[in-house]
Order: C-alpha cells, then sequence, then structure tokens
C-alpha cells in the first residue's frame, strides 16, 4: 500500500528531493497546501516531475483548498 509524507513544514528547498529518493514507487508527497501552488518545494517539484522522478498533482482537502501531491514513478 503507498505511504504518504507530509514536508510542508520542512524549510529546505531539496527536501522533496530527499524524499522521493527515500520512498518506493506509487508513495506520495505532500509538498504544499493552500489555494493555489506555492512554497519553497514548489519549484523542486517541477524540476522531480521534468526529469521523469514523479507525476505532480493537487486534491482538494477543503472549500479553496489543496493539497498539492508528488507521486513517485520509479
Amino acid at each position: 500500500m503507498a505511504e504518504t509524507y507530509n514536508i510542508t513544514g520542512e524549510p529546505k528547498s531539496d527536501a522533496l528531493f530527499i524524499a522521493l529518493e527515500g520512498c518506493q514507487k506509487g508513495d506520495r508527497v505532500i509538498y504544499h497546501v493552500g489555494p493555489h501552488c506555492g512554497g519553497v518545494h514548489r519549484f523542486s517539484a517541477l524540476s522531480a516531475s521534468d526529469r521523469g522522478m514523479c507525476l505532480l498533482f493537487c486534491k482538494r482537502v477543503g472549500e479553496g483548498m489543496f493539497a498539492y501531491l508528488a507521486v513517485k514513478k520509479t
């Protein structure tokens, strides 16, 4: 079963890459929660997606609030 990791409170910009390296295929990493994609990990998420490491998704978690996730591909 896929695990979910939350790095929204992690201030280091490389935290998403570290989380993706340490998890299994299909695991989800929540890198931001808010009305729009933002936070210190948004550019890392784009870079990881461009490198083929993950797929990016958002999931509604409340009225006007979304969780932004990276799902590990390989």
